[in-house]
C-alpha cells in the first residue's frame, strides 16, 4: 500500500465518519430528516470502473523485463449535498509474475482516494495536478497513480484569475513509498488575454527523508497561441528559482528555464522546445512531485534524477526536442527526438527517439502503444544518462 500504516487508514476513516456526523447534525438543525440528507448524496450519485491491462518491454545492458500487469480502479462519488461532496477510489495492481515486472510497478491494494469536497475546498488522499504537471502531477501513465493526502482549495476571484492553494501532508508514490511531507502550495493564474495566461507560483517543500530534496522553488509560466486561418501557433515558456531551506542538507541555489513553439496545420502538428534543469556541480534542480515521465523522454533515463532521488543531476540536464503529430487514418501518432547535455558543462549525453500512438476502438476501449529508444554518448563523466535503454509498452483502457 502506498500509506502502510493503520494509523493512517484509520485516520482517513475517523474523517469520513465525523464529516457524516457533521452533515447529520447541520440537516436536523435545519429541521431535515437524516433521510432526506441521505437522498440529497444519492441524487447523481455515481459508480465507475477503470481497468488497465498492460504489457511492458524494459531493457537495458544490465537488465530485460517483460512485465505483464492488470491495474484495477473502482470508485464511488456521491451527489453534491448543500455543497458537499464525498469520493471514494480503490486500487489493485497484480502481476502476470512478480519477478518479472518493471522496477517502479509494485504489487498493491489500496485505497487509493478517500476525500471530501466542499466550495472549491478538497480534504484527503486525492489526486492533484497544476498546470502542465511540471512540478505537481499524478503520473498517470504508471499504473499505479501518484495520490496526496492534502487540503487544497481552489478559488476563481473571477472569470479571469483564479487562485491554488493546498498543503501537502503526504505524497503517495508511484513505487508504493509514502514520504511525509509539509508542503505549501501557491500558484496562481490570469488570463491576460483571449489567447494568453501567466501563471505564477511558489511550491515550499520539507521532505521528513533526506533522500528527496528539500526545497523553496518560485518561478512564473506562460502560454498562449496565435490562431491564423490555416496554421494555429502555440507557445509556452517557464522560469524558475531553486534555492535550500530549513528542511535541506546542503546549500544550493539552481535555475530552471524551458520554452517551446509549435504550429498546427491540416491536421498535422510540428513542435519544438528547450528544457534547462540547471546544476552547480553537487545538487541540480530538482521536481520530486512532478510527472516526471512527460518530460525528458518516455525512456525514463532521467526522470528519477530530476524527481531528486539517485543523487540528481548534479550537473544539470539541458534537453532540445522536435516533436511530429500527425494522424494514420484513425490512430494520432506523435513522434520526438530529443538531444540530451550537462546544463554546467554541456557535455553531449545521448539522444532518444519517442514514439506513442493511441486508437478509440469503441466508447469504453482505448488502445495505446508507446515505444522509447535512449542511445547514449558512451564518454560521458557524469553518472546519470551513461547507459542505452528501450522501452515499450502496450496497453488496453477499460473504462465504465
Amino acid at each position: 500500500m502506498k500509506k502502510t500504516s493503520v494509523t493512517k487508514l484509520v485516520e482517513s476513516s475517523i474523517k469520513v465518519l465525523a464529516i457524516g456526523s457533521l452533515v447529520a447534525s447541520a440537516g436536523a438543525a435545519y429541521g431535515q430528516s437524516f433521510s432526506s440528507v441521505l437522498d440529497g448524496f444519492k441524487e447523481g450519485s455515481k459508480a465507475s470502473l477503470n481497468v488497465r491491462a498492460r504489457y511492458e518491454y524494459n531493457e537495458t545492458p544490465a537488465s530485460e523485463v517483460n512485465g505483464y500487469s492488470v491495474r484495477t480502479r473502482l470508485a464511488f462519488e456521491t451527489g453534491e449535498y448543500e455543497g458537499l461532496k464525498l469520493f471514494v477510489e480503490m486500487e489493485d495492481l497484480s502481476f502476470n509474475n512478480d519477478d518479472d515486472r518493471p522496477g517502479l510497478d509494485v504489487p498493491t491494494t489500496e485505497l487509493n482516494q478517500v476525500w471530501f469536497s466542499y466550495e472549491g475546498a478538497k480534504v484527503g488522499r486525492q489526486i492533484f495536478v497544476l498546470d502542465d504537471q511540471r512540478y505537481i502531477g499524478h503520473v498517470g501513465w504508471r499504473q499505479n497513480i501518484q495520490t496526496f493526502d492534502a487540503a487544497s482549495y481552489s478559488y476563481a476571484i473571477d472569470e479571469k484569475n483564479k487562485l491554488n492553494f493546498a498543503y501537502l501532508d503526504a505524497v503517495h508514490r508511484v513505487n508504493a513509498t509514502s514520504p511525509d511531507l509539509s508542503g505549501i502550495i501557491l500558484n496562481g493564474t490570469s488570463k491576460l488575454s483571449e489567447n494568453f495566461s501567466l501563471t505564477g507560483y511558489a511550491y515550499l517543500l520539507d521532505f521528513d527523508r533526506a533522500v528527496l530534496a528539500s526545497s523553496d522553488t518560485y518561478g512564473i509560466r506562460g502560454s498562449g497561441k496565435i490562431p491564423g486561418d490555416e496554421v494555429t501557433y502555440s507557445y509556452s515558456f517557464s522560469y524558475a528559482k531553486q534555492m535550500d531551506n530549513s528542511g535541506s542538507v546542503r546549500d544550493f541555489d539552481v535555475d530552471y528555464l524551458a520554452g517551446e513553439f509549435g504550429a498546427a496545420f491540416s491536421g498535422v502538428s510540428l513542435t519544438a522546445g528547450v528544457e534547462i534543469l540547471d546544476g552547480d556541480g553537487v545538487t541540480g534542480f530538482t521536481t520530486p512531485l512532478a510527472t516526471v515521465h512527460k518530460f525528458n523522454g518516455f525512456a525514463d533515463v532521467f526522470a528519477g534524477g530530476s524527481l531528486g532521488l539517485g543523487g540528481g543531476l548534479p550537473e544539470g540536464l539541458e534537453d532540445y526536442y522536435l516533436t511530429f503529430g500527425f494522424k494514420a487514418g484513425d490512430v494520432p501518432v506523435k513522434l520526438t527526438y530529443h538531444s540530451f547535455d550537462t546544463a554546467s558543462s554541456g557535455e553531449y549525453l545521448g539522444s532518444e527517439i519517442d514514439l506513442v500512438a493511441s486508437y478509440k476502438l469503441n466508447e469504453y476501449v482505448t488502445l495505446i502503444g508507446k515505444f522509447a529508444d535512449y542511445s547514449t554518448n558512451g564518454g560521458a563523466t557524469v553518472s546519470y544518462g551513461t547507459a542505452d535503454k528501450q522501452v515499450l509498452t502496450l496497453e488496453a483502457n477499460l473504462a465504465f
